[in-house]
This record gives structure tokens, C-alpha cells and sequence, in this order.
């Protein structure tokens, strides 16, 4: 259960006036033994009117599979849930810190390219369909963005993605994250999850990795054209890395970002 956190904060939020003002819900899962990962992240901008709506799936026996949706109404103050032409999307709390589902019915596209999401995500469409649960039961770390207020929640996924004609029955490692505020876009903040359903996290200090992870960039992180990546840190950071890994692409805001190599 949650400590010192309270159960009203899973809730939508008032914002505080300042126009860089956001509330995000942000749930990703990765199944390592199947090499397959994806996230959905619902980012809600009350000052410029609108939402935000980005989801992402990797090794679903094609490329990149993305859903960016940058021009969504505002949800009610009792609902997340969110309709425009070519998409439907729902998030629910069912017990809070315990049970959340979201669910999506909408078209994407493919990409050969993940880089390519920066130019318009031109590639094949794609009917997306996404019925998930994450079960968590504990509050992990503090707000996972800097400058925010906020918790994660460590647990399970499980649920049906469709692309297309084609269905797959999914259980694995499920991270959901809740923040809200004004992001330090100076900070970086990274994390994985091991095989065994640790969460390994990074305040920015150096690195030195050997792993072979399916990885979602965080919002200070940069997008990488390829899908052999470790880590990322901001301009100056130090590391070293050795990894295997197949990334899952974000559109972020703050690309003064640098690989470590």
C-alpha cells in the first residue's frame, strides 16, 4: 500500500496557473523473455486546452507501432476518458494505487525508421487496439520527473494488444507512473526493469551497464535513430555502456541530451 501518499492523489489535479503546467498518467510494461515492450502516456495540458496522447508497442512482429495524438479535448473533472476522430481512449482507477486499466481503440502507424516520428510518423497504418491492466501494490521512489509532484508504481501488466487482424495475450512487468507540475527539464531521471521484475533507477550520475532491455526514454532522454541503445544522459554526463537493446521511441521536449558511449 501507499505510504504518505494520499488515495485522492489519483485523481485529475487542479493546476497551479503557471502555463507549463502538466499532468501526466504513464504506464509502460516489458516482457523480457519475448523481447516485447510498449508505454501509454496521457499528458494533459490545461493551460494550452488539450491533451496529449502517445502510445508505443516493439516486437509485435513488426516495426515500431506508434500512436501520437497531440490535439485531444480536455476529460472531464471525473474522467479520463477521451474521444476524437480515429481514437478512443479510456483511464481508469479502479482501486487506487492497486488497479488501473486503459484501454484504446485507434489508428497508428508503423515506422521503419523510430527517428521518424520527429517528421510526422509517416508509415502504414495500423487499426491499434489495447485492453490493459496494471496491478501494483506499492508506491516506489518519489515523483519521477524533477520539479513535479507525483509516484510510481511497481507491478504487473496484463492484457490484449491488436494490431490489425492479429491479437496477443500479454503478462509481464508493469511500471505505471503519475506526476503532475512543472518538469526541471535540467534533471535527468532514468529507470529498467530487470527479468526478475526489479526496477533499476538512475538520479543522472554515471553509468556503467551491461544489460539487454527493452527501453523507453524518459522525458530528458533523446530519440536515437536506431534500435541498438543503453542509456542517455544530459549534456556532459559521463558513462560507459555495453548493451543489447530495442528501443521504444518518445517524442520528448528537452533534446539537449547527449548518447553515452
Amino acid at each position: 500500500m501507499a505510504d504518505n501518499v494520499p488515495v485522492g492523489s489519483e485523481a485529475l489535479h487542479e493546476s497551479n496557473g503557471d502555463p507549463d503546467w502538466i499532468e501526466v498518467w504513464d504506464n509502460w510494461f516489458v516482457l523480457p523473455e519475448e523481447r516485447r515492450g510498449g508505454y501509454v502516456s496521457l499528458i494533459i495540458r490545461p493551460h494550452d486546452g488539450v491533451c496529449w496522447y502517445w502510445a508505443a508497442l516493439v516486437g509485435f512482429d513488426r516495426p515500431l507501432v506508434t500512436v501520437l495524438v497531440d490535439d485531444l479535448p480536455l476529460p472531464r473533472a471525473d474522467s479520463l476518458e477521451l474521444r476524437a476522430s480515429g481514437i478512443w481512449t479510456d483511464t481508469t482507477v479502479l482501486r487506487p494505487f492497486e488497479h488501473l486499466t486503459t484501454d484504446l481503440e485507434a489508428f497508428g502507424v508503423s515506422l521503419d525508421h523510430p527517428a521518424d516520428v520527429w517528421t510526422g510518423a509517416f508509415g502504414d497504418r495500423v487499426a491499434v487496439g489495447l485492453e490493459l491492466d496494471w496491478d501494483t501494490d506499492r508506491v516506489s521512489g518519489p515523483s519521477p520527473v524533477a520539479g513535479t509532484t507525483g509516484y510510481r508504481l511497481v507491478g504487473r501488466m496484463h492484457g490484449e494488444v491488436l494490431l490489425d487482424d492479429n491479437r496477443w495475450q500479454m503478462e509481464g512487468i508493469g511500471v505505471r507512473d503519475h506526476w503532475w507540475g512543472v518538469p526541471d527539464s535540467s534533471s535527468s531521471w532514468r529507470g529498467w526493469a530487470s527479468r526478475d521484475g526489479e526496477l533499476i533507477n538512475s538520479d543522472g550520475g554515471p553509468l556503467d551497464l551491461d544489460l539487454d532491455a527493452i527501453v523507453r526514454e524518459l522525458p530528458t532522454g533523446e530519440v536515437h535513430p536506431g534500435l541498438s541503445i543503453a542509456a542517455w544522459a544530459p549534456a556532459g554526463g559521463a558513462g560507459r555502456r555495453h548493451a543489447r537493446a530495442l528501443a521504444i521511441d518518445d517524442r520528448n521536449r528537452f533534446p539537449e541530451s547527449q548518447s553515452l558511449g
